[in-house]
């Protein structure tokens, strides 16, 4: 104390503040929880809304990436960039044309034909299976009691006009956003690197790096073996008096974009056509998709895939089933290139982590 009896200030006595934490208010939790479950509800609906967007924008960029090796090599001979995408595009359109157009007038001509004669190639088909072929020539011959609708038939055609006019428009959006993608993929590129700290930009890099290479051949070797396919059938089928070659040919160059299914699928779609034939010619066309198919794994796809890194079956077969299984057909077609992206990320990123440890 001073001469006035006074507290110097060091000396004043410090009352301790105990901070005491009140508990959470029951009602409070229940609140943000629900206002949380209402931002996932409305996140689920607004990408369910917006998923034929995403999956146009997801092709567009896959076929942008799977342009982009081919590219790549025009750029290496001097060529700016853009216009050698603009190039390798206007290829792509031209030998993807032929194939369509033929599609195209054998679906405009032989589609209708194939309906029409459904029931006769049934019958044909089923002749050469016995009793068990009459049992199926009875289900398909037996009579039906409905009479066609007019209204049902306008309704039908509108339908079509409406589907032809959709799946028109996404195949135009898809093209040229294909292209857009082509020629600004190293643009996108250095986007996605200034939203990663500079101290990791070299080692993200390098892994973007890879992936569109990785991938942009994968995806450029499957689709040359799908042609192969498409082509080796629409041959095979001429060969034998197999009906709508062309059009079989088409099918099986779309399903084979699928690995490891579509084209097991393909050959059985050729095989049931070619059972209206005759049964040796089933019995032919079956054993030409099984020597296809060996021939294929053991002699095409390591020769065009030798560039590319190519996933065991026991990666790729549950890739392609877990992606049709939730998305569907888009799933299958990217179950493939998402199990060779991860396949990347966890070799460059968990297993050094894992050694460290």
């Amino acid at each position: 104390m001073d001469a006035k009896g006074a507290v110097p200030i060091g000396a004043q006595p410090v009352e301790e503040v105990v901070n005491v934490r009140r508990p959470r208010s029951v009602i409070a939790f229940a609140c943000w929880f629900a206002v949380g479950v209402g931002v996932a509800y409305l996140g689920f609906r607004i990408v369910e809304q917006l998923r034929t967007i995403l999956y146009l924008l997801a092709f567009s960029l896959l076929i942008g990436v799977t342009l982009d090796p081919m590219i790549s090599f025009l750029q290496r001979r001097g060529m700016r960039r853009a216009v050698a995408a603009l190039l390798t595009w206007l290829a792509v359109v031209a030998l993807l044309t032929a194939p369509i157009v033929l599609a195209v007038n054998a679906a405009s001509t032989q589609l209708p034909q194939l309906v029409e004669s459904g029931p006769e190639l049934i019958r044909d088909a089923a002749s050469h299976l016995g009793s068990l072929g009459d049992q199926i020539a009875a289900a398909a011959t037996e009579p039906s009691n409905g009479s066609v609708n007019p209204s049902d038939f306008f309704d039908y055609v509108l339908t079509g006009g409406t589907l032809l006019f959709t799946a028109v428009t996404d195949i135009v959006v898809v093209a040229f956003l294909s292209l857009y993608f082509a020629i600004g993929l190293p643009h996108l590129r250095e986007l996605a690197l200034k939203a990663v700290p500079a101290s990791r930009q070299v080692r993200t890099a390098r892994i973007l790096d890879e992936l569109i290479v990785q991938v942009g051949r994968f995806m450029l070797s499957t689709v040359m073996i799908a042609v192969l396919c498409g082509l080796a059938t629409s041959i095979w089928s001429l060969a034998w008096g197999i009906p709508y070659a062309v059009l079989l040919g088409a099918l099986v160059t779309v399903l084979s974009l699928v690995p490891v299914i579509g084209s097991t699928v393909g050959g059985v779609v050729v095989t049931l056509v070619s059972l209206s034939v005759s049964l040796p010619t089933a019995i032919a066309t079956l054993v030409f998709y099984l020597g296809y198919r060996l021939f294929e794994d053991y002699l095409i796809q390591p020769r065009v895939m030798k560039f590319s890194v190519q996933l065991p079956g026991v990666i790729t077969l549950p890739s392609v089933i877990l992606g049709g299984a939730i998305f569907g057909v888009p799933g299958a077609l990217f179950g493939v290139p998402l199990a060779l992206i991860l396949r990347v990320l966890v070799r460059e990123l968990v297993f050094p982590a894992t050694d460290q440890a």
